[in-house]
This record gives structure tokens, sequence and C-alpha cells, in this order.
């Protein structure tokens, strides 16, 4: 009998439950994250499920994935919808930036934030998607997706 998985146990690394699904998922702990499980609970009973990880880890047979790991759909899907909507945003800036110059005397027009409209407008959508990187590389993940 399967008892349901309360939301502490789909997140606690540390918990037997977590590993059983991450395990049926297709992801095996690196051998400091099965070492932080078996720390954790000294006192339970090892699952049959964890034996055969416990074999590999001891033969150095589980590795940690290289590099950095895959960008979420989510934050992919985030930064796709900011860089179609970055040439809409920049155009609005850059309209902006032209009526407000035409108002304002030579010496006002000094004294005012003179960063580029392209820096603004990657800025602002960086801040209003949450996108995990700065405004520079933005503009790089713009520039460079031809």
């Amino acid at each position: 009998m399967s008892v349901t998985p309360t939301l502490y146990n789909l997140f606690d690394e540390t918990d037997f439950q977590y590993w059983e699904l991450q395990i049926n998922n297709g992801n095996l702990p690196t051998p400091e994250q099965l070492a932080r499980l078996l720390e954790a609970n000294p006192d339970k009973p090892l699952p049959s499920w964890l034996r055969p990880l416990i074999i590999m880890g001891i033969r150095r047979e589980l590795k940690a994935k290289r590099g950095r790991p895959p960008k979420s759909l989510c934050a992919q899907l985030r930064l796709w919808a900011a860089m179609g909507e970055y040439r809409a945003v920049l155009a609005q800036i850059q309209d902006g930036d032209d009526k407000q110059s035409e108002a304002r005397s030579a010496h006002a027009a000094r004294a005012a934030d003179q960063r580029p409209a392209h820096e603004r407008a990657a800025e602002h959508l960086v801040r209003e998607w949450r996108l995990p990187m700065s405004w520079r590389s933005f503009l790089n993940e713009v520039h460079s997706k031809k």
C-alpha cells in the first residue's frame, strides 16, 4: 500500500520517498546526495530499491551529470516571450525618447538618464519576465538568435 506523498516528501532530498519518485523518473542521485540520504536516515531500514544504488555508489558507478543543467521549459518559454516582445518595447522607448528630446532644453537632456534605449528595454524585460539573467545576457541571447 503506497502512501500519497506530501509536498514535503516531493522536495526533501533526505526522504526515501523523494528518491523513489526521482529514480522512477530516471534521475539517479549523485554520490553526495546518496550519502546525505543515508546520513539523514540512520535508524530506518533501507528500501529494496535503494540497495542497487548503494552498490553502484560503492563501485563508483554513480556519476554526477557534467555541465550546466538544462533550462526548464518554463524558463525557456519566458525567455522566448521576452525576446519576442523586445523589438516592440525598444520601439516604444525610442519613440518616447524622441518626443521627450523635442520637448526638453539641451541642458535638461544632458542631465537625464542617458543610457541607450536598448539597455533600458532589455532591463525592463528582464525585470518584467523575471528572467534569471542580467540585461547584458538577455541582449546576448536576443542578438545571437537570428
